[in-house]
This record gives C-alpha cells, sequence and structure tokens, in this order.
C-alpha cells in the first residue's frame, strides 16, 4: 500500500532491531498505552543521525510483531523550508484513502482555499484505515503545522513523529522531546554528514528547485540511498569540492524563481522531451512558481499537465497545486479552469459547467461547452461554442468539439471538414493531445459512417497518442470506442473484452461518464452473445449510472435499449412503451436527433406488432420516422423504416414479437451510396428466415407444429412478382434431446406469397431449453445460403402449468 511506503534505511546496518533495544521513551511512543505522547520530536546536532533514527522507529511502528498498536505509515515530506499544514493535511489525507477519495475530496475542487484546515482535519479522522496511523514528518515542521498535527491525532490512538535540529516549544501541544546526539554510526558510510544531509534534503519534497529535479526524473523516485546520491553526482546536479564534499553547482543555489533548472525543465517539457508523467508532481511545482512569478509560460505549462491533474490519479496533486498558489498570492484564478475540468471528468458535469461560467475567459467557454456535452445538453453546448469571439487562427479544440456535438445528435453534414481541419490546427500549433482527442474524434465519425476498418486504424492511432501523453481519461474512451466497433464487427467475445478493459479504465479515472457509457455498450455485446440477463443487468445499471450525473443523452439510449431487450419484463408491453416515451422525452432533452428518429421508429414497431394497436397510430409513427431521419441525412435508417413500414400492408407477414432491427443498427448514418456490409445487415436488401410455433406451449412428448417462410426485402430481388423464384431447401437438425420430421431437406420457394412455405414437427423427449438449427440451401447449386439456431423452451407434459416456462418462441436468429 502507498501509504505504508518507507525510505530506505540509511544504513541498515546500525541503530535499534527491535522495540526492545530502544530507550523506554522511544518504545512507550511506537507501543502506546493511555499516558504515552502523541507527539515526539527528535532533534540533535546531526540531522543525518535524527533522520535515521526517524526511519527505524517508523519501520518498528509497522513490523513489529506481536504490538497490539501496530501502525499504518503516512511518511509526509515537508521540506527543508517547511509545509503549510493544508499542504501536509493534504499529503496525508492522499495516504490514508489510498486512491479512493470521498466525495468531501472532491468538494474541495471548487471550494475556497482558505478553510480548508478544519475540513482536512476531519476527513483524515474519519478515512477507513486498518489500524492507528503514524504520520512522519520529513523535514523542518514549524510551530504552526505541529499546532495542526496534534489537533489531528488528539482522542486517537495515533501518533505523530517530527524531526529538527533544534528543539523547539508550541503552546498547548503536548510535544514529547528526544534528543539524537551524533556519532551514533548510523550515517551511510563514506559520505560526510554535510554531504549526506544533503542527500535526505533532496530526497525530501520541498518545492524547491534540486527537490524538482529529483522528482522530475533527474532522479528515480524513491531512492533515498547512496545509489540515489550516485544518481545525482553522475548526472552533474552535484559538485565534488573535495574528497567527500559535495555542493550544489553555483547556478542552483541563486534564490529566483526564474532558475538555470527550471527554465531547464520547463524547456523540456515545452519540447516534448520530458516525461509529464515519470515527474507530474516535480512540473506541477514548477507550474506553482510559474504562476506565482506572472511567467507567460505558466499557462502554456499548466495546459500540457492537464492530462495528469484531472481524474482521481490527479487530484490530490491539483488540490495542493492550488493551497500552495493561494498562500504564495492570496488567489488562485489560473487554477480555477482546470478544478473545473477535472470536476467534469469525474461525472460533475453540471456544477463544472455552473463554475466555468462564472469564468470570463474563452478556454472556460470551451470547457463549459464541454461539460453540457457530458451532460447530454448538445444544444446548450451548441449554443455555448457559438459565442465565442472569432479567433485569427482556428481553434482545433473548437472545431473538434464542434463535430463531436454532430456526432452526438446524428447530424453529420460538415463533421468530417470540420475535423480535418482540427487535426491540421493542433499540428500546426503543435498541440499533440488536442490532434489525439481530434483523430479520437474522427474515429468516431468514420464507425457511424460503417468505415470500420478506417475507424479501427484511427482510434488506435489516437490511443497510442494517449498512452504516450499518460491521459488515461482519453485512452479509456478511445478503448470504449474501439469496442464498438468490434460491436458492429459482430465479434461479440471481442467486444466483451475490449468494453470490460475500457470499464475498468473508466472506474480507475472515477470517470462516472465513461463507466455509464461503457456498461450500456457492454449490454449491446452480451445481448450480441446471447445472454439477454446479463445484457438486462448492464442497462439497468448504466441507467441508474448517467440518470445519476445525469447524463440526459445516455440515460435516453438507456432507456430506449431497454425497451427493446429480450428480457423477462419486456413482455409486459406498457413497461416498454413507457421506456420508449421517456427516452422520447430525454432525446428531446439532449438535442439529439438521431435518437429520436429511432426512438420514433421502434414506437411505431412495438404498434405495429401488438393486435390491439391500430394501424393508423403504427403509420403515422412510420411517416414521422422517415421524415426525421429525411431532416438529418439518414438513408440508412430511412430504409430501415420504410422497410417496416411495409409490413402494415404485408398480410403474409407473421405476427410475432421477435424485434427485427439489430440494436446496433442505430449506430449507424451511412454515407449517401454506400452499402454496410460488415455489421447488421440492412433488410431491404436481404432475404429473411421467419419461423412461427403454431401450438400454445411445447410439452415433453408431445410434437408442435413449426412453419418456416423466407420473406426477401423490397429491394431483393427475389421481391419482383414476375421473378422467376430459385427453389431452396430447408432442413431442421436438433441440436437437444428431441426429434425432428421430416428428417430429409424441405423444398419451398422464398416468398411471402407461399402460404405453406416449409412445415416441421418437433417433439421434445425432456423439458428444458432446447435447440434447433435450420439450415437454408440453394437447390440446384447445393449452396448454403442461410443458418439459423434458435431456442425452444419446453414444459413437463404431466406436471407442468403454462408459466412454469417462457412461452415457446425464438430467442436468437441468425
Amino acid at each position: 500500500m502507498d501509504g505504508d511506503w518507507l525510505p530506505d534505511d540509511p544504513d541498515p546496518s546500525a541503530g535499534p532491531r527491535t522495540a526492545a533495544d530502544l530507550p523506554p521513551e522511544l518504545g512507550a511512543f511506537i507501543r502506546p498505552d493511555d499516558a504515552s505522547p502523541a507527539m515526539l520530536e527528535l532533534y540533535g546536532p546531526s540531522d543525518a543521525d535524527t533522520y535515521a533514527l526517524a526511519v527505524r522507529l517508523a519501520r518498528l511502528a509497522r513490523d513489529e510483531p506481536g504490538s497490539r498498536a501496530r501502525f499504518q505509515l503516512c511518511w509526509v515530506p515537508v521540506g527543508t523550508a517547511g509545509a503549510a499544514p493544508d499542504l501536509a493535511l493534504l499529503r496525508v489525507l492522499e495516504r490514508l484513502l489510498d486512491g479512493r477519495p470521498s466525495k468531501a475530496v472532491y468538494d474541495m475542487l471548487l471550494a475556497e482555499p482558505g478553510g480548508l484546515t478544519e475540513t482536512l482535519i476531519r476527513e483524515c479522522r474519519l478515512a477507513p484505515t486498518e489500524g492507528p496511523f503514524l504520520v512522519v514528518l520529513d523535514g523542518e515542521a514549524d510551530v504552526e503545522l505541529l499546532r495542526v498535527a496534534a489537533r489531528l491525532v488528539e482522542g486517537t490512538r495515533c501518533r505523530v513523529l517530527a524531526m529538527s535540529e533544534v528543539r523547539r516549544s508550541a503552546a498547548g501541544v503536548a510535544l514529547a522531546g528526544y534528543e539524537v546526539s551524533g556519532g551514533r554510526g548510523t550515517a551511510s558510510p563514506g559520505l560526510s554528514k554535510p554531504a549526506t544531509r544533503l542527500m535526505h534534503h533532496l530526497a525530501s519534497w520541498a518545492g524547491d528547485e534540486a527537490s524538482a529535479a529529483v522528482a522530475a526524473g533527474l532522479m528515480p523516485p524513491r531512492r533515498r540511498s547512496m545509489a540515489a546520491f550516485r544518481e545525482l553526482r553522475l548526472r552533474g546536479l552535484l559538485r565534488e569540492t573535495r574528497p567527500g564534499w559535495y555542493r550544489l553547482p553555483l547556478s542552483h543555489r541563486r534564490a529566483s524563481s526564474a532558475t538555470t533548472l527550471d527554465r531547464n525543465l520547463l524547456a523540456a517539457a515545452l519540447g516534448g522531451l520530458a516525461d509529464l508523467q515519470e515527474g507530474a508532481d516535480a512540473y506541477a511545482d514548477l507550474t506553482v512558481r510559474l504562476l506565482r512569478s506572472g511567467a507567460p509560460d505558466g499557462a502554456t505549462l499548466l495546459d500540457r499537465l492537464e492530462p495528469q491533474l484531472v481524474g482521481d490519479q490527479g487530484l490530490f496533486r491539483l488540490l495542493r497545486m492550488k493551497q500552495s498558489l493561494w498562500q504564495h498570492t492570496g488567489g488562485w484564478e489560473p487554477l480555477r479552469t482546470v478544478a473545473a475540468v477535472a470536476l467534469r471528468e469525474t461525472g460533475r458535469p453540471l456544477p463544472a459547467a455552473e463554475a466555468l461560467a462564472a469564468i470570463d475567459s474563452p478556454r472556460a467557454t470551451l470547457h463549459k461547452a464541454v461539460a453540457e456535452r457530458c451532460a447530454g445538453l448538445l444544444r446548450e453546448a451548441s449554443a455555448t461554442l457559438d459565442g465565442l469571439p472569432d479567433e485569427a487562427t482556428p481553434n482545433g479544440w473548437v472545431l473538434h468539439t464542434r463535430a463531436a456535438l454532430l456526432c452526438d445528435m446524428g447530424v453529420l453534414r460538415g463533421a468530417e471538414k470540420l475535423l480535418r481541419s482540427a487535426v491540421e490546427a493542433h499540428q500546426v500549433r503543435g498541440d499533440i493531445r488536442g490532434e489525439a482527442w481530434a483523430m479520437h474524434h474522427y474515429g468516431r465519425l468514420r464507425l457511424t459512417r460503417g468505415d470500420l476498418e478506417e475507424a479501427q486504424k484511427r482510434l488506435e492511432a489516437a490511443r497510442d497518442m494517449f498512452i504516450g501523453l499518460g491521459d488515461r481519461q482519453g485512452r479509456a474512451w478511445t478503448e470504449t470506442e474501439l469496442g464498438r466497433v468490434q460491436l458492429l464487427y459482430g465479434s461479440y467475445p471481442e467486444a466483451l473484452h475490449g468494453l470490460g478493459r475500457a470499464l475498468a479504465l473508466h472506474r480507475s479515472n472515477n470517470d462516472v461518464r465513461g463507466t455509464g457509457w461503457a456498461k450500456l455498450y457492454l449490454a449491446l455485446a452480451h445481448e450480441g452473445s446471447g445472454d439477454p440477463e446479463q445484457a438486462a443487468k448492464r442497462v439497468r445499471s448504466a441507467e441508474w449510472v448517467l440518470r445519476a450525473m445525469p447524463d440526459h443523452l445516455g440515460v435516453a439510449w438507456a432507456q430506449h435499449y431497454r425497451a427493446l431487450l429480450p428480457f423477462p419484463d419486456r413482455v409486459d408491453l406498457p413497461n416498454a412503451m413507457a421506456s420508449l416515451h421517456s427516452a422520447m422525452d430525454h432525446f428531446r432533452r439532449a438535442g439529439c436527433l438521431h435518437g429520436l428518429a429511432w426512438n420514433t421508429l421502434e414506437l411505431a414497431d412495438l404498434c405495429r406488432r401488438e393486435t390491439w394497436g391500430p394501424a393508423a397510430v403504427a403509420g403515422g409513427l412510420y411517416g414521422d420516422a422517415q421524415r426525421q431521419f429525411e431532416e438529418i441525412g439518414d438513408l440508412w435508417g430511412l430504409r430501415w423504416a420504410q422497410s417496416l413500414r411495409t409490413t402494415l400492408t404485408d398480410p403474409g407477414r407473421p405476427a410475432d414479437r421477435a424485434r427485427l432491427v439489430p440494436l446496433t443498427a442505430r449506430h449507424l448514418i451511412t454515407e449517401p451510396g454506400v452499402e454496410f456490409t460488415d455489421g447488421p445487415l440492412f433488410p431491404g436488401t436481404r432475404s429473411r428466415v421467419h419461423l412461427t410455433l403454431h401450438d400454445d406451449r411445447s410439452t415433453t412428448g408431445t410434437a408442435s407444429r413449426i412453419a418456416l417462410h423466407i420473406t426477401p426485402g423490397p429491394d431483393h430481388p427475389w421481391s419482383t412478382p414476375a421473378t422467376d423464384l430459385p427453389w431452396l431447401t430447408a432442413r431442421a437438425t436438433p441440436l437437444t434431446a428431441a426429434d425432428v420430421e421430416p428428417a430429409h431437406a424441405v423444398t419451398l420457394k422464398p416468398s411471402p406469397r407461399d402460404p405453406d412455405g416449409a412445415e416441421f414437427l418437433f417433439t421434445p423427449r425432456r423439458a428444458g431449453r432446447h435447440r434447433l438449427l435450420f439450415t437454408i440451401e440453394h437447390s440446384a447449386t447445393a449452396t448454403v445460403l442461410q443458418q439459423v439456431e434458435t431456442y425452444i423452451d419446453v414444459t413437463d407434459g404431466e406436471h407442468g402449468a403454462p408459466d412454469d416456462a417462457l412461452s415457446p418462441e425464438a430467442l436468437r436468429r441468425a
């Protein structure tokens, strides 16, 4: 666990090895009773010896076997110049929560920094821990920090260990002191005490130039040993003045914030040579120093660092930056936009949009539009972008955000031109992250257009860019879209695997919206895999998550799918109708014309398939759906609407409850003249196999009649009345304990005008779910045209009742 981390022992061979070797006052501190001090200060002339004893005490407090008060460690670097109480408490809370921030922590993002101390003390005391914790203040803790630390552990079995050169006193603080005499042999062999002290100070987080070099990757993190010291020396950060004595180069000892090291770090970051993931803390400190001094590069570096500040991985880093900037300047204006973005990326888009509306800057306005998009308010987001002033050079972020909104609405005219311009604008500015997001949205566009190969290639390129940038949000969303590509390919096992990985990434980022959408697409993957129960569970969970945000667009699609998925309460028509009507309201609220059209089409088809539904109502809804598809230029959806509308006047069509349109069909708005062939097939150009069970229910030992008809789509050559229809054959093969007659193939013609079709007798030999495989062949050439697998639930003929099993019906069709 990260909170239990301890620095390397400077000299493992020296010093006390067990609690019994300690002086009584130190032993009482790490094995506390009611009378032992809650705070202990180690002090003395040798900083190296003090540090070494603190490491050993902490190790014994954590590891001593048989102790009733084994501590959870919180090693908190406070640096050579001390740390403000809020900054130290943030580090304590970060370690205690161990990557599981509470709601109060997210509330701190937009809260004014001045009154944070009380909240932090309360949250630290409420944090779930396995036992008492020991806070080690590594550095020069001042009197104010000691007072706050005393309040933190007051009345608890927790403890605080501090270090200093000379003993201090703090009024009202019960602070026990222990003087560490020099020459105890705890310093690292071969190093002078000044050199060892310098090593310890470099290894402590202090926000100064040398510490920035350590944290930025000039020295590997968490190496507080002789090897780490040699690392600094080899890299030229330390100069040897005489054997065993080291000092920082003169340029690194200057007090000005604009040091040579700062300039080098800044150049590396802006030039793309730095690893902003590995050195995120150091570059965060550098950003604060630049913002404090008013340097223009501060805002640029902040923008580059943004992926390391949003999401759970950067939450506390951003809060520390906020507190540090406020303590030095009395304000935190440069970080307000990033704080709101961080809130948005963890599933709170509406509070983020409200906070961004109060910031008067084009960047804040752009992020407000993104927050509104995350809330599923597409019209509002478009209006917000319209309010941005025109710029002399195109802003790639504005361009690709507009294109993303068009994809969400299903109105794709102009989206490709916007995205091409966005990629070019990002490349001109050298904005790799912006280019990655533009590439991501271009992949989404190609997916919607049905060009799956190009979509996959663009999305994989975007994913690689996000990984290189350390943008975990971007990577998670791109993995989600790649899972959707597999859905449209019909590769359901691959889709389940990819979307499961995306869901795990969203959860690790605490991205509520991403979690909801990944669950929604997982529901479709489970449905395609023939697992309706898991699909139902996923879609309900997705709706609950997206409603809590809220994301109106996500809720609309979740309710739309929930009405159509074949799970148990699907037989309840009022529930299905209610879900579609509720989805209609959310699609209207979101401004999603594409979803509105599909929802209208499904309402029409539901009315058409129910015997009580007046044909006029269904016909009117079909007409509305056609007009809506025409309005957005969705010829793919229009063809589905026209095809389904013909069923109103087709007397030969069975009035079954089978869903005709694959759920993934609504992901597509193909380009004019392009026939999509990789995923859900369009019925107008295909022939469909229809199975009808003529008996009310199927029971063991009793033969049931199954009729098979083949109906060409309206655009299929076999649909023309004058066509000389070919002879086809149909063969039924039982895959479970059942008999089917005839065992040979039956001839038929592919026409709804054929009243007989092919008929089989199905006789199950046991109760339960049975599987049948039907194979359709072209009689003249013996070519297999299609295979259809169906399920039939069978009850016990003697003891069963109609309610003991599902109504026998075709549950899945190839």
